[in-house]
């Protein structure tokens, strides 16, 4: 059997990035999947292991029925060599390429003798992405390993060994749910004593807006450590700060911040762009009060007090409170309308535009230019109050027909009182001759 199979260590890997990958881990995917199980030969490494009574020996055999490899039908011999058609102890001869235990060092360069081999990776039909050794050796993981760290993290760390699942199914540790814990079974305060690297990431994660949404929402375009950091490599391709990349999800808000006067001023000063309004690991979801001044934002731990940047943002918030409580008055202008009977799909329709401006306005701010955001203010201006105007027209007619149905009830009541007494005289009148 050709030693080619090494710890494949999941056929597609770490998941891909966010935005890409919902879909697609959407569907679950369990590793004992019917999907390409080829007929399998005897192995005598499974058969004598699963007897042994020693659990360090017999252990692995117990995980690897479901493991993606076994289940694609590659064997025990792909990683660790020797022959298991030998039913003999023969069968672990290194003159038959048994290597045993692969050394921690060796690991990645092993499952790069796979998965980087992307016309031997074609058979199994895996996911576009195929492994980059040179990649990998970008990472901080591979040059700790390369020095001689082996506490560092490799393949085998994030994947698992012999019980290796795919990622799409639930239950793998590169699952998007689970890849932050499984970062955090090494950047934890104990497993890094002694460095000098942060160790508080994964709790201000599971508590801010990505964690939330991913965790307790669902939501699987949610970004986790990977998404921003990069898989295999330092930071994603093509990223020159791991801080830039909340623009592969946050497009248009990076593109008006990367055209602002702003970002040179910030890079100037050695600020790195998202992060110093919103932080890393523990974004919180973004509030207008961001813009206040002083203590109370964000705007005011760079501008002074009485500086044109705190006038320009006290104006802003001004404005932007007063574009709300139009679209506020409207929304309830407009119910009492609908309450009433009349016609208000002009005015919703105006009011729903007008909550679109709110949502350009917040993204206007990223270009820190006054006179952009103050004419995507003007335009949510003049779009609710179109809404307010049409709500009040519409109030304002039903008022008119209520009191015209009032005139015409009181003419109608009039009339019928004058006909009745005109009845009543022809009544009086016929009397005496009948």
């Amino acid at each position: 059997m050709r030693c080619h199979v090494a710890a494949v260590l999941g056929l597609a890997l770490l998941a891909t990035p966010a935005a890409s990958r919902a879909q697609e881990a959407a569907t679950p995917v369990p590793a004992s999947s019917a999907e390409a199980s080829p007929k399998r030969v005897r192995d005598s490494c499974l058969d004598c292991h699963r007897r042994l009574e020693d659990p360090r020996l017999s252990g692995p055999t117990k995980k690897f029925d479901v493991d993606i490899h076994f289940v694609r039908g590659l064997g025990c011999s792909g990683c660790h060599g020797g022959n298991p058609a030998d039913p003999e102890m023969t069968a672990m001869d290194p003159d038959k390429g048994f290597r045993g235990k692969p050394e921690r060092a060796q690991i990645a360069e092993l499952c790069a003798s796979c998965h980087a081999n992307a016309a031997y990776m074609k058979h199994y039909n895996p996911r576009p992405y195929i492994f980059s050794m040179d990649e990998f050796r970008t990472s901080v993981h591979c040059k700790k390993i390369s020095e001689g760290d082996l506490k560092v993290a490799t393949c085998t760390n994030c994947h698992g060994v012999h019980g290796i699942l795919p990622p799409r199914d639930p239950a793998s540790p590169v699952y998007p749910k689970n890849v932050a814990a499984t970062c955090s079974h090494c950047h934890n305060a104990e497993y890094m004593k002694g460095r000098t690297v942060p160790t508080n990431q994964y709790s201000l994660w599971v508590g801010s807006v990505h964690g939330k949404a991913l965790l307790e929402k669902g939501d699987l375009s949610a970004p986790a450590c990977n998404d921003c950091h990069g898989n295999h490599g330092a930071v994603p391709p093509k990223v020159r700060d791991v801080t830039l990349v909340c623009g592969t999800c946050h497009g248009r808000e990076a593109e008006l911040f990367e055209n602002s006067p702003v970002k040179k001023a910030m890079e100037d000063q050695g600020k790195r762009a998202c992060v110093t309004c919103h932080g890393n690991h523990g974004v919180q979801h973004p509030t207008d009060d961001m813009l206040l001044s002083g203590r109370l934002g964000v705007c005011g731990q760079c501008h002074k007090p009485g500086s044109p940047g705190e006038r320009a943002s006290e104006t802003i918030i001004a404005r932007f409170r007063g574009l709300l409580g139009r679209i506020s008055d409207g929304d309830s202008l407009l119910a009492l309308a609908e309450r009433r009977g009349m016609e208000t799909g002009v005015g919703r329709a105006a009011w729903r535009e007008a909550q679109d401006h709110v949502i350009n306005v917040r993204a206007a701010i990223h270009s820190f230019d006054f006179a952009q955001i103050s004419t995507v203010l003007a335009d949510g201006e003049k779009t609710a109050d179109a809404g307010l105007g049409h709500a009040r027209t519409a109030l304002r007619d039903w008022r008119t027909r209520r009191v015209g149905m009032a005139l015409s009830l009181g003419v109608i009541l009039v009339l019928i009182g004058l006909l009745a007494l005109r009845v009543r005289r022809l009544d009086a009148g016929a009397s005496p001759s009948a």
